[in-house]
């Protein structure tokens, strides 16, 4: 259904004209700059809130796609809202607006705040458009436009050794988006098109070596953004050292969008090479490897913000699991896993500045004893916590049960001659949500429980509301999608029916 009214285009338009808007009001209205922030995102939250409930129901088909005319040689800038793109884009612009809210008191203290809040709606856009957009060409632009602002927001406002962190981030995620660009550039070359819906037609006559070659670099690229082994290295510095609403939107919402978008382009542009069971289970073996390598080392953390940057390694382990699943099913439980991973890391993320704000420490060993003087934050992070295990019935859980159970199924396609190989990488993923549970019920048991720490007994009270009350909406929708997956799950499954995708 075309998109008549520029719904899709507004929900970037009005954030970045907002931009500029908070950099002039926020030189004298400081930190209270987080309420034109949230506004500005409330706006595109609204939007793709309708959009998606708007599949859901039938009322606008297969949901939104707006095409404006560009340079002939980029051909045309096209937007997508759909089954798929429309829940991602919701969840990235809800937690865009309540984490400005949580901004509000959490960065209070904090210089230049009108940069900060001007540089962070760039960012919000960056990812919404990444998102929605179906050209190679202005995928890439806002690919690129979510690293600049993140870059200067951790390198400003972070924590530690801050600049050189920075830096490292800067390079590893921009060798991955030159990677990126490498194989965007050579799709264009073989098909002649950047419109990722046209190219898979045009490359029919392509050899199936050069076809491989273009997905491996712009995988390459999205592997990078998710942190896959061994191209992690640069998120357990960038996500422990950013500023703490700045950790809880690169890790629940900006690295799985490189694995959403594995999913929109490869599947939509290369399903020659998704069909090639060689391929999909190598990158099965590293999403295997990514999970326990993540899982382990948050087992060992510490510090809390390195403990959830480590489970954001091996949480987009399991999203590159869904991924390579090769199936209906196991997609869907990618699309499902995003959005539960979304909503829980930034509820831990929020947590964990909590404990900074109050207590000024993020380490574990100086909490405990918190569950009586903080019941309502104790209740979130166990939720959250519980999700990410993959626990009923919560939204966690259906993510993981579906992409193991797509995972499992297309390696049982042929029940005389099974996929063995992915029989056993399937089965040692499941075993390592074990892992998960492990690292969660850990450190909840070590922050809530045992003795109050003396240090604690002074100061230790619920945050103030405008951060705990983002951190119960969280919760509460986790709960809520927990109980009724089948409004986000229709529509995932009928789009990846459409594409032909086994089930």
């Amino acid at each position: 259904m075309m998109d008549n009214w520029g719904l899709i285009l507004q929900s970037l338009i009005v954030p970045s004209a907002m931009s500029p808007i908070a950099l002039w009001l926020g030189r004298d209205l400081k930190h209270r700059t987080g309420w034109i922030v949230f506004a500005a995102m409330m706006y595109p939250t609204i939007i793709y809130g309708y959009v998606s409930i708007g599949v859901y129901l039938g009322l606008l088909g297969e949901g939104l796609t707006a095409v404006y005319p560009w340079t002939p040689l980029l051909d045309r800038f096209t937007l997508l809202a759909d089954g798929f793109s429309s829940p991602i884009a919701f969840l990235i612009s809800l937690l865009s607006a309540l984490i400005a809210l949580y901004s509000i008191n959490y960065m209070e203290d904090s210089e230049n705040l009108n940069s900060y809040y001007a540089l962070y709606l760039l960012y919000a856009v960056g990812m919404v458009g990444t998102v929605v957009s179906t050209n190679l060409v202005a995928f890439f632009l806002f690919f690129e436009l979510m690293l600049i602002p993140s870059w200067a927001l951790i390198a400003v406002w972070g924590t530690g050794r801050k600049e050189a962190i920075a830096f490292k981030y800067f390079m590893y995620t921009e060798a991955g988006a030159l990677s990126l660009l490498a194989g965007v550039l050579l799709t264009k070359y073989a098909s002649g098109t950047f419109e990722i819906f046209q190219v898979a037609e045009r490359l029919k006559a392509s050899p199936p070596s050069f076809i491989t070659l273009i997905v491996s670099l712009i995988l390459l690229g999205l592997l990078v953004k998710m942190a896959i082994f061994p191209l992690h290295n640069w998120l357990p510095d960038a996500h422990a050292e950013a500023p703490t609403p700045i950790s809880a939107l690169l890790s629940p919402a900006m690295i799985g969008i490189g694995g959403y978008a594995a999913i929109r382009i490869m599947y939509t542009a290369f399903p020659t090479v998704m069909d090639d069971s060689r391929f999909t289970t190598v990158l099965l073996g590293l999403a295997v490897t990514t999970m326990f390598y993540g899982g382990l080392n948050a087992l060992a953390q510490k510090d809390l913000k390195r403990l959830l940057a480590f489970s954001s390694i091996s949480q987009m382990g399991y999203l590159l699991l869904g991924a390579a699943s090769a199936s209906t099913l196991g997609l869907t439980g990618a699309g499902l896993l995003y959005l539960s991973h979304g909503l829980a890391k930034a509820v831990l993320f929020m947590v964990s500045g909590v404990f900074m704000h109050s207590f000024h420490t993020r380490l574990i060993d100086d909490l405990g004893g918190l569950a009586g003087k903080m019941p309502y934050t104790a209740t979130a992070t166990l939720i959250a916590f519980l999700s990410l295990a993959g626990v009923p019935p919560l939204l966690g859980f259906w993510g993981e049960i579906f992409m193991f159970a797509g995972s499992m199924k297309t390696a049982l396609t042929s029940i005389l001659t099974p996929d063995m190989t992915r029989v056993w990488l399937t089965s040692l993923a499941v075993i390592s949500s074990i892992v998960t549970a492990g690292y969660g019920l850990w450190a909840f048991r070590r922050i809530f429980f045992g003795e109050l720490k003396p240090g604690l007994r002074i100061e230790g009270s619920e945050a103030p509301t405008l951060m705990l009350a983002p951190i119960l909406t969280l919760a509460f929708i986790t709960v809520l999608l927990g109980i009724y997956p089948t409004a986000i799950s229709q529509a995932m499954s009928q789009l990846f029916s459409n594409l032909k995708i086994p089930p």
